[in-house]
């Protein structure tokens, strides 16, 4: 792929044809920007047009903050059938009751307004137990989906048809927030009416402050490419279009700097927000600095975008005293942590992954089946409390400052840690993993942790106030104190900040230490970022944050039969827990045993071919091992790059 183009770090906003997946036009706009970052802003689907901003170069970094942007659609509703994905896609089935009058329709509009609860189409992307849920319907199987609270903002009927009277059709104006599905929104109507309904058509005309008037059509967005890259970026809006809703703080000259290197500031201008609310930090100019939140009277960064582009790979890796060396701070799996500047490094195949670097191979880490197992004998501890999933840059940066804030209070750097990810409970789905949890814990060990705690994660827990946790944990053993990001928060409604935290622990008797989020790039580095680079195809990017290739455990199936009659034919891997992977395509990986407590972990060293299919891996290379065994599976780039 060649380079990206100078000045192609923006937003385009795209307006989509039917027939197009989202995923088909991020693809067509990499290519004929020939920049490698890009990603979407809410997915349509293929029969759908509209609204489809896509954000390229620097602008993937903002990404996230258009996430929960109100839609407005324009939906086609046809009553008097039914069909299987609630849409004119699936084989349609004549509903049983009579078809509404319009008068009817009006009136049971009423009740989708508002706040209500939806369930989500048989046929969604989401994913269940690793796999999509259109996946499972297809093998006639559909997932049992929680239904999930959504808002309705406006809903009306401006068009009714029924020129054919046993199949009328509803034009509605829809205004909502993010998570709607039109497609059950239609299905439920048809339900309310009893009369079964599908969408027939829809339009998205907006995607938060991003309009239909405003977008461009691929045919005017091939052209402006034919032109050339100066009439491409011409398309392009700015990375802070559109921010506006988020309050803005104008730092002086000084606390411009001080943000930029992700220090924390007590700003001149103070912004009127609520505490945890996010700010955009600006130059007196209007520049935009960077993006964070308002904690404790202090403006906390989250992203800065001074200096060089994230992209470029130049840009120095910052946090409050962060090196790059010393005990936790890294894995050791270094790969290539240029942001995807070097490109002939992040392309080359690996020969082998590097091995994981341990910060004292004498530590025997203790693993706790919850808090309830504690014992005294462990010692004093100095905990974080997280789910620290992917052991990511930041993470390592954190427990590197836990070990030393727990050495300076001779205690135990400690962990508690969940058995599950809290979005499993709470929004029913839980998140692709970006680290098995056997591999967590071998990489906690490696990081310095000698005592992780495994808390069973259910409903008691997640309605637990913090002072409640806090105090189960020291009715079992004697805490020395916590190390906390400034935006890290636990117990019931997050209530245990660093600050709510601290105050408990002056009348306790125990510490609260409190270290600046480690940016990368003038980026914090998140979870959720990784997981989306990742399923972008941004594996370089990936690679930045998490500090090491992206790589996946999973057990070996049997092999398939080889088309040609030649080779061992192709493995399947099967995930038991929802694993983050690229899109589909082929990648270069290499292939090794999977990592436990109890297990050496050896670097992956097998060089292999993945195809990754509608969330399914199949190794082309059917001589990796035996069915059945655990694996780990890294990856390193698109087969066609490597």
């Amino acid at each position: 792929m060649a380079n990206a183009a100078p000045g192609m770090d923006g937003i385009l906003v795209v307006a989509k044809e039917p027939g197009f997946t989202s995923h088909d036009v991020v693809a067509l706009v990499r290519r004929l920007t020939a920049t490698r970052r890009a990603g979407h802003g809410g997915t349509l689907d293929p029969f759908a047009s509209g609204v489809l901003p896509v954000f390229l170069g620097l602008g993937t970094r903002i990404v996230e903050y258009h996430m929960a942007d109100d839609k407005s659609y324009r939906a086609t509703v046809c009553f008097g059938s039914t069909s299987e994905t609630d849409d004119r896609d699936g084989e349609l089935v004549a509903g049983t009751g009579p078809v509404p009058t319009k008068e009817a329709v009006e009136a049971a509009l009423a009740d989708f307004r508002g706040p209500i609860l939806q369930r989500p189409p048989d046929y969604s992307a989401l994913k269940v137990a690793g796999r999509r849920a259109y996946d499972l319907a297809r093998q006639g199987t559909p997932a049992e989906l929680a239904p999930r609270a959504v808002v309705i903002r406006r809903l009306d009927l401006v068009e009714w048809d029924d020129s054919d009277p046993a199949r009328p059709a509803a034009v509605l104006e829809v205004e909502c927030g993010a998570g709607t599905y039109i497609r059950s929104l239609a299905r439920d109507l048809g339900d309310r009416l009893g009369c079964g309904a599908y969408l027939g058509a829809l339009i998205r005309s907006a995607s938060g402050p991003f309009a239909l008037a405003a977008a461009h059509s691929l045919d005017e967005i091939r052209s402006a490419a034919a032109v050339g890259p100066d009439a491409m970026a011409a398309l392009l809006l700015p990375i802070h279009a559109g921010l506006d809703a988020i309050p803005g703080a104008t730092l002086t000259d000084t606390e411009v700097i001080a943000v930029a290197k992700g220090q924390q500031v007590k700003p001149t201008d103070r912004p009127s927000v609520e505490p945890g609310a996010r700010v955009r930090f600006l130059a007196e100019d209007g520049t935009l600095v960077g993006i964070g939140s308002w904690k404790g009277g202090r403006l906390v960064p989250e992203k800065i975008f001074l200096g060089a582009p994230a992209s470029a790979g130049t840009g120095r890796e910052r946090g409050a005293g962060a090196g790059t060396g010393g005990a936790g701070d890294d894995t050791g799996d270094t790969g290539d942590t240029s942001g995807g500047a070097d490109r002939n490094s992040a392309h080359a195949a690996l020969a082998s992954e590097p091995r994981l670097r341990v910060a004292d191979p004498r530590n025997k880490m203790a693993v706790v089946p919850g808090i309830g197992a504690l014992t005294a004998e462990l010692g004093r501890l100095y905990l974080a409390v997280g789910v620290f999933d992917g052991l990511h840059r930041g993470h390592l940066y954190l427990l590197r400052e836990l070990c030393r804030a727990a050495r300076r209070a001779g205690a135990r750097p400690a962990v508690i840690t969940f058995d599950a990810h809290p979005e499993e409970l709470i929004e029913g789905l839980a998140p692709p993993l970006l680290c098995d949890p056997d591999e967590r814990l071998v990489r906690l060990q490696a990081a310095g942790i000698e005592v992780t705690v495994v808390q069973h994660f259910d409903h008691a827990l997640r309605i637990t106030p913090y002072d409640a946790f806090v105090a189960s944990v020291r009715e079992h053993i004697g805490v020395a104190g916590f190390v906390m990001t400034p935006d890290a928060a636990f117990g019931f409604e997050r209530g245990g900040t660093p600050e709510a935290l601290g105050a408990l622990g002056e009348r306790e008797g125990f510490a609260v230490t409190v270290v600046s989020s480690f940016l990368s790039n003038g980026e914090q580095v998140r979870s959720s970022e990784i997981r989306r680079r990742v399923t972008a195809g941004d594996l370089a990017g990936a690679r930045s944050l998490l500090g090491r290739s992206v790589g996946v455990t999973g057990r070996l199936g049997e092999p398939a039969l080889p088309e040609t009659g030649a080779g061992s034919g192709r493995m399947p891997v099967s995930f038991d827990l929802p694993v983050s992977l690229p899109p589909d395509g082929r990648y270069a990986v290499v292939v090794g045993p999977a990592w436990g407590p109890r297990l050496p972990a050896l670097p992956a060293s097998r060089p292999n071919v993945a195809s990754v299919v509608d969330g399914a891996v199949l190794l082309e290379d059917g001589s990796a091992g035996a069915a059945g065994d655990r694996i780990r599976v890294v990856f390193n780039a698109a087969a066609s790059e490597a």
